[in-house]
């Protein structure tokens, strides 16, 4: 009967052991997920593949105004603000403005992302996040999810890219067209930070 006993607590114990370092592992995952950087400060570098294979590198493009849109093909949000970026994208691109759409969901494959591309005719090339390190870089949780940098790669502007609430409706407040107006104008932003609404980034598991 001692030896039963002894045997359940030693079972009792070494579950708690794994309860508690299943906690700590979930704990440290999320401590990965560092705070968006705060306007003004240098965005962190990246060396990303886009659906193509081509290698970008954030800071080759010091001296230019640049858009990066935390995307998904698989999010509603994302797919339904797509046609009014394609436009800004288009229309600014003009005029030295460079976009860079980030895929950072999990299960997104390149050939996935480049077949949507194809059907949705994004002028611009998006990047695929692998492991989603970089979403977790700058604190990136939804998509869409806008980051604009000035020519010192300084954040100037973060949140949604505009104020629509719902994958098909219509906004009213244009964000993103109003930060890249300033920008060009050499004015400041009005709104620099608002909260991102869409579909949670799907995170790789550690």
């Amino acid at each position: 009967m001692k030896n039963t006993t002894r045997v359940f607590a030693v079972a009792a114990v070494a579950a708690t052991l794994l309860l508690a370092a299943a906690f700590l592992m979930k704990g440290a995952v999320r401590a990965e997920i560092q705070q968006a950087p705060e306007i003004g400060s240098v965005m962190p570098d990246f060396t990303l593949k886009d659906c193509k294979g081509n290698e970008h590198t954030l800071s080759k493009h010091k001296g230019n105004l640049i858009v990066l849109d935390f995307s998904s093909i698989e999010c509603p949000y994302s797919r339904g603000v797509d046609p009014s970026l394609n436009a800004l994208s288009e229309t600014y691109s003009k005029q030295g403005v460079l976009f860079f759409g980030i895929d950072s969901h999990a299960t997104a494959t390149p050939e996935q992302i480049l077949a949507y591309a194809k059907e949705a005719k994004i002028p611009h090339p998006i990047l695929k996040d692998v492991g989603n390190a970089y979403a977790d870089a700058v604190g990136a949780k939804v998509t869409p999810e806008i980051y604009v940098l000035d020519k010192e790669l300084k954040l100037v502007y973060h949140g949604a890219p505009d104020n629509r609430k719902g994958p098909d409706s219509e906004a009213t407040e244009h964000y993103l067209k109003d930060a890249l107006d300033a920008l060009l104008k050499g004015e400041p932003i009005k709104v620099t930070t608002n909260r991102a609404w869409g579909c949670g980034i799907k995170r790789a598991s550690r």
